[in-house]
C-alpha cells in the first residue's frame, strides 16, 4: 500500500466520521489536519492491517499502539488507543468506556486533546498564531504541550522534541497529499 493508498483509505472510512466530528464540535481543525494526523499516529498499522485482508470495521476494534513497559509500569501494556491514539496515561476514563474504537467518538476526543494543547500554547506564547500556532498544536499532541512552549520559548522547531523531531513537519506534509486527493 502506498501513502497515497493508505490516505485514500484514511478519506474514505476515517472522512465521514472526521467530517461529523468537526461539524458535532465547531472546532477550527480541518479534516486533512485530522486525518493525516490519523495518518501520522496508525498508518502504519492500518497499513499492515489491510494488508492482511482485515475490514475497516475489523481494524477500528483494535488500533491500539505503543505496546511496552514504560518506567514506573510494572508490566507491558498498551499506551495509545483509536487512530488518534488517546493516551491511556492522560485520559484513562474515555480509554476504560472503549469510545476509542468508535472512530468518530475517537476523533472527537482527540479535537478535546487539540483544544486542550491549543489553549496552553496561546496562554504561554501570547501572540502566537496561523502555520507557526497549528504545528505547535500538532507538535504538542505528541510531544505535550509544555515540551513545546520551552522550544517555542528557546527558539526551536516546535518539533524539537517530537518523536523523530519531525511529527508537525511530517502532519503538514500528509494535509497537502490530502487535500490532493480527488
Amino acid at each position: 500500500m502506498t501513502n497515497t493508498q493508505l490516505l485514500s483509505w484514511i478519506k474514505q472510512h476515517l472522512g465521514p466520521h472526521i467530517q461529523k466530528a468537526i461539524a458535532i464540535t465547531k472546532c477550527n481543525y480541518t479534516e486533512d489536519w485530522l486525518a493525516a494526523m490519523a495518518r501520522r499516529e496508525y498508518g502504519h498499522k492500518i497499513m499492515e492491517f489491510t494488508n492482511r485482508g482485515m475490514k475497516p470495521e475489523d481494524i477500528h476494534q483494535i488500533t491500539r499502539g505503543d505496546y511496552g513497559q514504560r518506567p514506573g509500569e510494572t508490566e507491558k501494556q498498551y499506551h495509545g488507543f483509536g487512530y488518534w491514539q488517546i493516551d491511556i496515561h492522560s485520559y484513562p476514563d474515555f480509554i476504560k468506556t472503549g469510545n476509542w474504537k468508535d472512530p468518530l467518538k475517537c476523533c472527537i476526543k482527540a479535537i478535546e486533546v487539540l483544544n486542550e494543547k491549543r489553549d496552553f500554547i496561546q496562554r504561554k506564547t501570547p501572540g502566537i498564531a496561523g502555520t507557526l500556532l497549528e504545528d505547535a498544536v500538532t507538535a504538542a499532541y505528541n510531544t505535550g504541550q509544555g515540551n513545546v512552549v520551552k522550544s517555542i520559548q528557546a527558539g526551536r522547531s516546535v518539533d524539537s522534541t517530537t518523536f523523530n523531531k519531525d511529527y508537525a513537519k511530517s502532519v503538514r506534509k500528509y494535509r497537502a497529499e490530502y487535500k490532493a486527493l480527488k
